[in-house]
């Protein structure tokens, strides 16, 4: 019995060290509910964490500095509280507690955020009722309504069901735009055709008309010259051909390139949060080429091969219509063949395509963070993760080979048998006199070019099946609707004043489990508020819906008096500049990195920027000053300077709303002061709105507000808010302050 689809999420193959020093920790595995991988150390880099419940206990493993899985986190169920699964800009934070003290157990990528929601759901469920409902899981993971199979993860289609005539339209419809050249083609093909099947015919002319009666000796060159020019002319057409057919599937593969990269970039953050960077790189890159192949390859080759065999065969039936009665017999044979078991193979090739994928995503995310995997000495955990992911691909490749490598010689016998066939039959008919010598070599000929067209015709049998797996990836994607887009009677704001209201705003994630609730704020115009509270509390929540990367459940977000679901998005996100803990640098020079926004930006105004922002002296000390090269992910930069840069390029943007979210968490108190100097300039005349843990950067805000469990529980400056010494921001304050007291004593 194949295992349950809910368990290979929820509770996967541990590696051996990990089940061993988890037995130590919770017991027998068997009883376990939940031992699955996360992907994100506590520090937010990539590495191996695990997280384990069994119903009384639940905890985090984790592999630090090259050492034996050790315990990072341990609590009884009584103790847990609720679980949260917190989404942020980056990353997704899950979180244990009661009321507004909340503790961080781990995070983990949007790539696997949908997992643990699932698995914090049920977790949930039995901490209140003792009781454990795996069908929670189907209210987020959908399957197929017709063969009731779980979706996989990075596909809304299934591709045991997929409609193969349907997906070869949509591909065959890129080919529109080239009606001429395509027009060409078919005429291209249908002359290489007529001009084959005429050699043969020759032949069986010089046999029974010159060779044979040993007369009409001047025939004999004639009919040489003619062969000769038929196979000059075959090749002449098979060059215009390729290079026409090579034209159509290289620009109609780039459309698709195109159409597929730009939907990408209309796609909203829900959907990229459930698919990995690399596995999105390889739908683009590759599986566009498996297409490439089939428009290059099959389009041309397949149609041609068709008029081929079409075109033998009637000459077949001319010279011997009862000879190609014997004939048919293997041919029906190999058509029964690959009607009946070809179709098998395409499940495979998808089994082919996903593991291939899922090994690109594991390496580009050990690339990425490649620091992490030699600070933590895991260079043979990860070659370990390589080799199982790489089996998996081996499996699925063999798989795939094997079946084909055991299928195509049954085939080759099956279409072979027709040559005894025609010299036994064609030998008794030329015996009784009903075929001549020149017909049967003209026959011979004729069936030596059929195998031609039908093993280009076998072979594409096994391209299609790739071809379909690679084009449901695809159009996975090219048809998938951006869950945030314009409305239709979306309004152009240009010029925002930068007034900014939530009305009773209520949001979640996941449709049971609202993050945010009721939350009612209004910011005027050019002022800054702080938005404050503990983990999980919403604040990054609000930011993505004012950015409008998310819509709200319920209630109205509104800039200026509209509806951010009523103003174009380009309009409204052009305006809002965003500085995050998290700096997203690109490769390429500073001065591009500072111009993203602003790529028509002058040098001047690039200069001008990175001045406000504290940015410019440490950039001339560089050799390479302004053209210096950003590293991959800026991994020659410190931390300070990539947060000077995020600053100068928000600068340069020049938005009319401001957003800092933890703009200062990750540097030192000098770097903290240059960026705060920069950003106390940057905040004048305009809306901002800071979140921090650190209180000292919302120093200069006219308001603070105060968030609890997705509502807003105080407002007020300051010094108004220490003053109700019962409150959340007053308990937070103190806080900060032992903190800051114990960083003074260890300095």
């Amino acid at each position: 019995m194949a295992p349950d689809h809910r368990d290979t999420i929820l509770k996967p193959a541990l590696p051996d060290d990990v089940a061993t020093a988890a037995r130590e920790h919770f017991g027998d595995a068997a009883k376990y509910r939940v031992a699955m991988p996360a992907d994100m150390l506590p520090d937010g880099t990539f590495g191996e964490v695990w997280f384990i419940f069994n119903e009384t206990h639940l905890g985090v493993m984790g592999r630090l500095n090259g050492t034996p899985p050790v315990l990072l986190d341990r609590r009884a169920i009584e103790d847990v509280g609720e679980l949260t699964v917190t989404p942020g800009l980056s990353s997704a934070v899950v979180e244990a507690g009661r009321g507004g003290v909340r503790e961080r157990l781990l995070r983990v990528s949007h790539a696997r955020q949908k997992d643990f929601g699932d698995a914090v759901r049920l977790i949930n469920a039995w901490i209140k009722d003792k009781a454990w409902k795996p069908e929670l899981m189907d209210e987020r993971r959908s399957n197929c309504p017709k063969c009731g199979r779980p979706l996989p993860d990075t596909m809304t289609v299934c591709p045991h069901c997929m409609d193969k005539r349907q997906m070869i339209r949509k591909v065959l419809a890129f080919l529109t735009p080239y009606k001429l050249e395509v027009s060409l083609l078919f005429v291209y093909m249908i002359a290489n055709t007529l001009v084959g099947l005429v050699n043969p015919y020759l032949g069986k002319i010089m046999v029974d008309d010159v060779i044979k009666p040993l007369q009409n000796m001047g025939w004999l060159p004639l009919l040489a010259i003619a062969m000769a020019v038929m196979y000059t002319l075959q090749s002449v057409v098979d060059i215009l051909t390729g290079r026409t057919s090579s034209r159509i599937g290289t620009w109609a593969v780039y459309d698709v390139r195109a159409r597929m990269f730009q939907r990408l970039q209309e796609l909203s953050l829900s959907f990229h949060s459930k698919h990995t960077p690399g596995a999105l790189i390889t739908r683009v890159n590759q599986d566009t080429g498996q297409l490439q192949a089939l428009l290059v390859d099959f389009v041309p080759y397949g149609i041609s091969s068709i008029l081929t065999a079409i075109g033998i065969l009637a000459l077949l039936v001319y010279l011997s219509w009862f000879l190609t009665l014997f004939v048919l017999i293997p041919i029906v044979g190999m058509i029964v063949f690959v009607w009946k078991v070809f179709p098998r193979f395409h499940v495979y090739w998808v089994r082919y395509f996903e593991r291939r994928s899922r090994l690109v995503s594991f390496v580009d995310n050990v690339v990425n963070g490649f620091r992490v995997v030699k600070v933590f000495a895991q260079e043979r955990a990860e070659n370990d993760r390589f080799d199982r992911r790489s089996a998996d691909f081996r499996d699925a490749t063999y798989d795939a080979e094997v079946r084909w490598a055991t299928s195509m010689p049954l085939l080759h016998v099956i279409i072979m048998t027709s040559t005894p066939i025609v010299w036994l039959v064609g030998g008794m008919l030329a015996f009784q006199g009903r075929m001549t010598l020149g017909e049967i070599f003209a026959y011979t000929g004729y069936i030596g070019m059929f195998f031609r067209p039908v093993f280009i015709l076998t072979r594409l049998a096994q391209l299609i099946p790739n071809t379909l797996a690679a084009a449901g990836r695809v159009f996975d994607i090219i048809d998938t609707e951006p869950e945030i887009a314009d409305a239709p009677d979306a309004v152009s704001m240009p010029d925002i004043k930068g007034e900014i209201e939530l009305r009773d705003v209520s949001f979640g994630y996941d449709a049971v489990k609202p993050v945010l609730q009721g939350v009612s704020l209004k910011i005027a115009p050019k002022e800054m508020v702080g938005l404050v509270g503990h983990s999980g509390a919403g604040k990054s929540t609000t930011i993505n819906l004012i950015c409008r990367l998310f819509d709200v459940t319920s209630g109205q977000i509104l800039v200026d008096g509209v509806d951010v679901r009523k103003i174009k998005c380009n309009d409204l996100r052009r305006q809002i500049g965003l500085v995050m803990q998290e700096t997203f640098l690109l490769h390429g020079t500073i001065a591009e990195n500072i111009a993203y926004a602003r790529p028509e930006a002058t040098t001047h105004d690039i200069i001008r920027a990175a001045k406000a922002a504290n940015a410019h002296d440490f950039i001339i000390a560089k050799p390479d000053g302004y053209d210096t090269e950003v590293a991959q992910g800026g991994s020659n930069l410190s931390a300070g300077e990539k947060q000077r840069l995020s600053i100068a390029r928000a600068i340069l943007c020049d938005p009319r709303i401001l957003i800092l979210d933890e703009a200062t968490a990750s540097v030192d108190l000098e770097t903290e002061k240059q960026i705060q100097e920069a950003i106390a300039r940057m905040v004048k005349e305009r809306t901002t709105i800071a979140i921090a843990h650190r209180l000292s950067t919302l120093r200069n805000a006219t308001r603070l507000v105060v968030m609890e469990k997705g509502k807003v529980v105080e407002q007020g400056t300051h010094e108004e808010l220490l003053k109700n010494e019962t409150g959340v921001y007053s308990r937070l304050a103190k806080l900060h302050q032992e903190t800051s007291n114990v960083r003074a004593v260890d300095r």
